[in-house]
């Protein structure tokens, strides 16, 4: 403790300190970890982190990221700092085909206790979202959009629509608005024709959308009252409303997905994060997120505590997962990479 406190004294009173690399900073802690910040890192951090780390008698830092390739960079040049990094369940596939997570051992989890798909080798699912239709009720009243023709309708609902800057969602978006059933949605994009009619649909909106990159600048653009509609995280869009954004919510046809917590290869703290993973997907932690942002968490454990009024703002919940269907993570290891691409490319073209 006496030479943390020194290192970081040196720090106030040594300008040429001042540039500790990331790589000292971390290892300063037992552990570090990485999520995509706002609300939900904000609510991770208080229901989870927090309690685990005392619980285990660890400090940990915190940095905050968009996208595992920011991981992979690090992996790639030997120099990681980070430990943990949550990912979404359909960017494992892709992230594995890097080289860059490390495997995680078979017990860290009980997977009766975890909602089907949500643990595999190299990932612990830490929270259940949808990505869904919101619209604000100062512009359209009671009346807003109820599908995704609906959405997609410029003439019969004006106005600006915000939209997630990348495939995911979109893609799957795209094809209910051509008329697919969500039963068929993911037959249909597995065809050439299929994607490259998705795209050319989400080209439409062009004009009418704004682009989100984050889930923090999601809430902050329907807090201020920039857009009429979103289709967007579903905790990120309560955490508008609850801020007194005037919206609400459709949950027919929402899109439930699942993100995780995956330790990097070369992780200096390696055997701290996997302690940490283990303990941070406990329920006597994850049955608190709720508290804090409206996603539920797939261990299934954590359900029995919640009442009725919870229940309500959960996609996992009965009434809202009967209108919900499940992304194909499978689709999105396969074709991830390309569509990303293929979605750059349609927003760059005019």
């Amino acid at each position: 403790m006496k030479q943390v406190t020194r290192h970081f004294a040196a720090i106030v009173f040594s300008s040429a300190l001042l540039t500790v690399s990331s790589a000292a900073i971390a290892r300063a802690a037992d552990v570090v970890i990485v999520a995509n910040g706002g609300a939900t890192q904000d609510a991770e951090r208080k229901a989870v982190w927090e309690p685990a780390a005392k619980a285990l008698g660890f400090t940990f830092d915190e940095d905050t990221s968009q996208s595992w390739t920011e991981g992979k960079a690090q992996v790639d040049a030997g120099a990681v700092t980070w430990d943990i990094v949550s990912l979404n369940m359909g960017e494992v596939p892709l992230a594995l085909k890097a080289n860059i997570l490390s495997k995680l051992p078979a017990d860290i989890v009980d997977r009766k206790d975890f909602v089907a798909g949500s643990v595999n080798d190299y990932c612990v699912g830490n929270t259940v979202f949808s990505t869904l239709i919101a619209y604000s009720t100062a512009k359209f009243g009671d009346q807003g959009p109820t599908n995704f023709v609906d959405f997609w309708d410029v003439k019969k609902f004006p106005g600006k629509r915000l939209m997630f800057k990348g495939p995911r969602g979109n893609m799957e978006a795209a094809a209910l608005a051509l008329g697919h059933p969500r039963t068929e949605v993911y037959k249909f994009l597995s065809t050439e024709e299929g994607r490259k009619a998705a795209l050319d649909k989400i080209a439409e909106l062009k004009p009418y959308a704004v682009w989100f990159d984050s889930g923090a600048q999601s809430t902050q653009l329907v807090r201020d009252g920039e857009v009429d509609m979103i289709y967007g995280w579903n905790g990120r869009i309560i955490a508008a409303i609850d801020a007194g954004a005037p919206f609400k919510i459709n949950y027919k046809d929402s899109l439930l997905d699942i993100d995780c917590y995956a330790v990097l290869n070369g992780a200096p703290n390696i055997d701290n994060a996997i302690k940490f993973v283990k303990e941070i997907s406990k329920a006597e932690y994850v049955k608190d997120l709720p508290k804090y942002i409206a996603y539920g968490s797939p261990n299934l454990k954590a359900n029995a505590s919640y009442d009725e009024k919870t229940l309500d703002r959960l996609t996992t919940s009965p009434q809202n997962a009967a209108e919900a269907y499940t992304t194909d993570f499978d689709f999105w290891g396969k074709y991830g990479t390309t569509l990303s691409e293929a979605f750059d490319h349609m927003l760059a073209s005019n």
